[in-house]
C-alpha cells in the first residue's frame, strides 16, 4: 500500500511540475501578426502573416484553423495553401502562435473563393438551318459556326474565335464575344441536335439544281475553325 501511495505522489509532482512549466506565470503573450491573403482560386487560397516576435524568445509555432476546424498545428512557416474548397464561398479562419509554455496570440483572417470558371475550345461546325421546294429542286439553308453549350447557373460566357475558314476564306479572326442568359435569352438560341447558344454564324444557301451545288455543299462540310470558350458559373 505504501509503494502505492508513494507512486501516486511522484506522479502528482511530475504533473504539477508540468503544468507549471506549460502555464508559467511570468511568461509572456507572443507578439501580434498580420495575415495577407496572397491569392484566391476557385477551390482555394494562398495567406502568409508575419511573424510572430516572442519577447521571451520562445520558439513559436502556428496552428491554422478554418472554419473552425483545425487544419494545421506544430508549424514554423508563415504560409498556407488551402486546397479542395467549394468555388464562390466565404470562408472564416483564423491563425493561433503559440510559444509552448501557454501564451498565445491570436489572428483572424477571411477570404472568398473565386466563382467555377471553364475553359474549352469549340470547333467549327455546320448544320442545315431549313429546305423548302424552290422551282424544280430545293432551297438548301445551312450555318455555319459556333455552338455553345447553355448551363441554367452560368454569368457570364466569353468567346474568342481565333478564325474560321470556309471555301479557302478566312472569317473573323481574333472576334470576342461576351454574353449572359439574360443579355441574349432568344436571338441567337439554338434548339435544334444541339441546344446550345449560337453565337457567330455564316449562313450559306443554295438550290439542289445549281451546277455549283455539290462544290458548295464539300465547302460547307469542310468548315474549319476553333474558338475558346470561358464560361463562369454561379454556386449561389
Amino acid at each position: 500500500m505504501k509503494k502505492i501511495t508513494y507512486l501516486f505522489a511522484i506522479l502528482f509532482l511530475l504533473f504539477n511540475c508540468s503544468s507549471e512549466d506549460n502555464n508559467d506565470p511570468n511568461n509572456r503573450e507572443p507578439g501580434p501578426f498580420s495575415v495577407t491573403i496572397l491569392e484566391t482560386r476557385m477551390d482555394g487560397a494562398n495567406i502568409e502573416w508575419t511573424e510572430s516576435i516572442d519577447i521571451d524568445d520562445d520558439a513559436i509555432t502556428y496552428s491554422i484553423y478554418l472554419e473552425d476546424q483545425l487544419i494545421s498545428t506544430g508549424g514554423t512557416t508563415l504560409a498556407y495553401n488551402f486546397t479542395g474548397l467549394d468555388p464562390e464561398t466565404s470562408y472564416d479562419g483564423f491563425i493561433i502562435a503559440g510559444d509552448g509554455n501557454g501564451g498565445t496570440s491570436q489572428t483572424d483572417f477571411f477570404f472568398v473563393t473565386e466563382p467555377e470558371v471553364t475553359v474549352e475550345t469549340i470547333n467549327a461546325v455546320y448544320w442545315l438551318h431549313d429546305s423548302y421546294p424552290e422551282g424544280n429542286g430545293t432551297r438548301m439553308e445551312w450555318r455555319m459556326g459556333f455552338l455553345i453549350p447553355f448551363h441554367e447557373d452560368a454569368v457570364l460566357y466569353n468567346l474568342h474565335i481565333d478564325e474560321i475558314l470556309f471555301a479557302g476564306f478566312s472569317y473573323s479572326q481574333n472576334t470576342i464575344s461576351s454574353w449572359t442568359n439574360e443579355s441574349q435569352p432568344t436571338f441567337t438560341y439554338y434548339d435544334e441536335e444541339a441546344n446550345g447558344y449560337r453565337v457567330w454564324e455564316l449562313p450559306g444557301s443554295i438550290n439542289t439544281v445549281h451546277p455549283e451545288y455539290d462544290e458548295t455543299v464539300n465547302n460547307i462540310m469542310n468548315v474549319s475553325g476553333t474558338a475558346e470558350l470561358i464560361t463562369t458559373f454561379s454556386n449561389n
